[in-house]
Formats: C-alpha cells, sequence, structure tokens
C-alpha cells in the first residue's frame, strides 16, 4: 500500500487532471481532493478500535466509494455549490484514486489486495502489475526505516512525472485561455 505521500499525489493528480484555470482559484477543492485521496485508510483507526485488521476492507471497495459519492454530492448541495454534481464526481474520483493506487502495490498482509466489490462479494482483489511497494508498521523503527523510505521514493518517481506533466499542461492551458 502506498504511503500517505503517494495518495495525496493521488488526489492532487485527480484535481489537475479535472479542473482548469489558476490553482490559487480552486484551492479549496484541491485541499478536499488530496484529503479525501487520504480518507479510506481511516479503517486502520477502526481496526485499532475494534482489536483486529480493518486494512483494505469495506472503505477499499467500491460500494463504500457510491456512499461517498452520494455524501459527497449531498453535502456539496448543502453547502450551496454551484456544480455540485462536478465537484462530488471530482471528490468521487479523489477517493477512487486511493483504492486504485492500493490495488497497484504490493502487499505483505493477509488478506492480499482490497475487498473491491463489498457489499456484493468478500474476495480481495489485487493488480497482477505492481507499481508500488508494500509499507512497513509495526515499530517506529520499521515506519521510519529505510524500506519505507525507499518506496516512498518509488511513489514520487512514479506520480511525480504525472503531476509534472499536469501541472504543465495546465500552466499552458492557463496562458492560452486566460
Amino acid at each position: 500500500m502506498p504511503t500517505p505521500v503517494g495518495h495525496a499525489l493521488g488526489g492532487l493528480a485527480v484535481y489537475l487532471a479535472a479542473t482548469r484555470g489558476d490553482v490559487r482559484r480552486r484551492l479549496g477543492l484541491g485541499a478536499a481532493c488530496v484529503g479525501v485521496a487520504l480518507l479510506p485508510d481511516l479503517d486502520l483507526a477502526i481496526g485499532s478500535f475494534a482489536g483486529r485488521n480493518t486494512h483494505h476492507y469495506f472503505t477499499h471497495s467500491l460500494g463504500f466509494t457510491a456512499l461517498f459519492a452520494l455524501a459527497a454530492y449531498i453535502g456539496a448541495r448543502a453547502l450551496g455549490r454551484a456544480r455540485p454534481l462536478w465537484d462530488a464526481s471530482i471528490l468521487t474520483a479523489a477517493y477512487l484514486s486511493h483504492i486504485l493506487l492500493d490495488l497497484l502495490a504490493k502487499d505483505i498482509s493477509p488478506p492480499f489486495g482490497v475487498e473491491l466489490f463489498w457489499p456484493f462479494s468478500d474476495a480481495f482483489y489485487i493488480s497482477p502489475i505492481l507499481l508500488f511497494d508494500d509499507i512497513w508498521r509495526g515499530s517506529l523503527g520499521k515506519l521510519f526505516g529505510l524500506h519505507n523510505w525507499l518506496s516512498l521514493g518509488r511513489e514520487v518517481l512514479v506520480l511525480g512525472p504525472l503531476i509534472a506533466l499536469l501541472w504543465w499542461r495546465r500552466s499552458r492551458r492557463s496562458n492560452l485561455y486566460p
């Protein structure tokens, strides 16, 4: 599973791909995309309260994503957003970026993969193509060890060029269309 940095970069990529114009004008939506891309990992906190591993279960599913999309739409409407469906769609894509990145990551803790089709199936899925390494947890030594730093570097090497390309495309477009 990618680190929070990798997931934040995924949310940023969604924001840059889905919006136009000056980044500063829609900074709130950008921050929301980054935050939402981290949201599925709240199941780590649920697991600590439940006393068992709940990571990669229902919060990493398309079913929960649909519930999130509905909540995002209702929230955008309640906040009086001009285009609530559009904003909810962007936030849902940011949420999905987390699931996609986890599908593309090496998983060393059973059950392997994510419970993608919850609540219709309890099966776990993982991509045969793994772009990201696993993250070691447990002690502080493991958490801040060389393995995790190398994993973080790999995330930046994979996602960094995508972010740079999207940023370049955005700056080029805003120069063409003020």
